[in-house]
């Protein structure tokens, strides 16, 4: 019998681990927190942008888009801005999707991107609202993912590719019926904010290859397999990990690791990692 074609969630998000964003980020309010895999939208997991779309692939369209700002402090006020309006960031996605095979596999390519910009910086949110610029560098991600849904051996094949400023952490996953969410890659931030925000430099931050096996009405069964593991391995067979295990991967990585800190703190950690190896 074959699979449902369900809804499905997709996340992208870009955060700050830090309490603040340091010396090099004129210690702006940052999310202090970690990887996560909970709800964008829900405190107190906060992100400088988040961008969550919903997949219909039974209608093989596109249900929502929202591209959201939680507010944030300036250093030297009281109150959080908030980013609503003309102050508010900008996304898109775009939907191409294939009729089935006669293998009864549906294909869906989705490209999209967000951007958007800190306004808490002094005369931002004026400039903003009247001449719809700002000279605050934006901070941008963009994103191609291709979904493939085999009705008949029950799995979805999900490639993820996502580029852009490299500053701050990123995250994406994926959220099927029921509300099990699966990671689909994570990004610890480069460079400093000034620097890495104004060179637009389109820089690679995540990348994934997953097979996830489905229930009947497209929920997911309960495995991971990483296909691009396989493929860089060279090895004859995929092989498949529990979801919180998979999961637990990524949440697990400390949200600064390999970043030096030097750039935000008076501090050392990880700036060296590798160096005398």
């Amino acid at each position: 019998m074959a699979i449902q074609l369900a809804n499905y969630k997709i996340n992208i998000r870009s955060f700050h681990p830090e309490k603040d964003f340091g010396w090099s980020g004129l210690w702006f309010e940052g999310d202090n927190r970690g990887f996560s895999l909970k709800p964008s939208g829900v405190k107190p997991t906060t992100s400088r942008i988040w961008h969550r779309l919903q997949l219909s692939t039974k209608n093989s369209k596109i249900n929502s888009v929202d591209t959201i700002s939680d507010p944030s402090k300036a250093p030297w006020g009281d109150a959080k801005k908030i980013y609503k309006g003309k102050l508010a960031p900008k996304g898109r996605v775009t939907l191409k999707n294939s009729p089935p095979s006669i293998k009864n596999i549906y294909q869906y390519r989705l490209e999209g991107q967000y951007g958007g910009v800190n306004h808490a910086m002094p005369g931002s949110s004026e400039l903003q609202e009247e001449l719809d610029l700002s000279y605050v560098p934006t901070l941008n991600v963009k994103y191609k993912i291709i979904i493939d849904i085999d009705t008949i051996n029950a799995h979805m094949d999900i490639v993820t590719y996502i580029t852009g400023d490299a500053f701050p952490n990123c995250e994406a996953f994926i959220v099927g019926p029921g509300g099990q969410a699966i990671s689909l890659g994570i990004h610890v931030r480069k460079g400093a904010p000034p620097v890495s925000l104004s060179l637009n430099a389109d820089f690679p931050m995540i990348a994934s290859a997953l097979r996830l096996p489905l229930n009947n009405n497209g929920s997911f069964k309960g495995t991971v397999g990483d296909e691009l593991f396989r493929q860089a391995n060279k090895y004859p067979k995929l092989s498949y990990h529990k979801i919180v295990d998979w999961n637990y991967r990524f949440t697990s990585i400390p949200a600064n690791s390999g970043h030096c800190m030097l750039l935000e703190k008076a501090s050392l950690e990880n700036c060296f990692n590798g160096l005398f190896k």
